[in-house]
């Protein structure tokens, strides 16, 4: 699933986002940045099934190896949340979309805290050994 830049766009509004955690709670709650990140690449590595299948599909439609990873987290937590609120695919078809749009959003929000993390570690090397003498 492809989100575009106005399905996302409506999050940066806190209040969007406080009314849909009020409305659908936290799709990704108990999901930590580095867990994310570490689901993602073992969605992206699977070898067969669905996920293998998505990765297929959208590596064949020119999709680059970062976003094909985002959309096969989306659709792993869209799917999880369809399972765990018992959500039909044809009848609730709207709901599912509109939850899959704030799951979009949750998930950039993680992979942004996991580099966010990634730049702070990064900077504390730097700092703690100093810049890199040279000969």
């Amino acid at each position: 699933m492809t989100y575009g830049k106005r399905e996302l766009e409506k999050f940066e509004d806190p209040l969007i986002k406080e009314q849909y955690l009020e409305k659908y709670g936290d799709p990704l709650e108990d999901v930590s940045p580095d867990e994310l990140m570490d689901l993602m690449e073992s969605l992206w590595a699977s070898r067969s099934g669905q996920y293998a299948q998505l990765r297929d599909s959208l590596t064949k439609k020119g999709i680059d190896s970062w976003n094909a990873r985002i959309q096969l987290l989306e659709n792993y937590f869209r799917n999880l949340y369809v399972r765990q609120t018992k959500l039909d695919e044809e009848k609730d078809k709207s709901k599912i979309q509109d939850v899959g749009d704030f799951i979009g959003c949750r998930v950039r929000d993680l992979i942004r805290a996991h580099q966010e993390k990634e730049a702070e570690d990064a900077q504390f090397v730097r700092d703690r050994f100093g810049p890199r003498i040279r000969d």
